[in-house]
């Protein structure tokens, strides 16, 4: 399936560099966007995928029991305070 777009107000020096990319990759102006805004979309995918999967392993690391109670340690409350020093046994 394909859709329209249409971009009103348009800088003309936009316009004009998108016109010399094209012609310098051997395509239209519309083919030229057209590449232009599918790789920004899959890029913006990627990204967001990458943001999930990060998500989601801290997700399965905190709730799904990866982490024991004793080893979380909260912030001290006040700048005196010193932490516990560590057990590594």
């Amino acid at each position: 399936m394909t859709t329209s777009l249409l971009i009103r107000k348009l800088p003309e020096d936009v316009k004009e560099t998108l016109a010399k990319a094209a012609k310098a990759n051997g395509r239209s102006t519309e083919a030229q966007a057209r590449s232009v805004l599918e790789e920004f979309a899959a890029s913006w995918v990627a990204h967001k995928a990458s943001d999930w999967e990060f998500f989601e392993h801290i997700r399965t690391e905190l709730l799904d029991g990866g982490i024991d109670e004793d080893e979380f340690q909260p912030m001290p409350r006040d700048k005196n305070e010193q932490p516990r020093p560590v057990d590594f046994e």
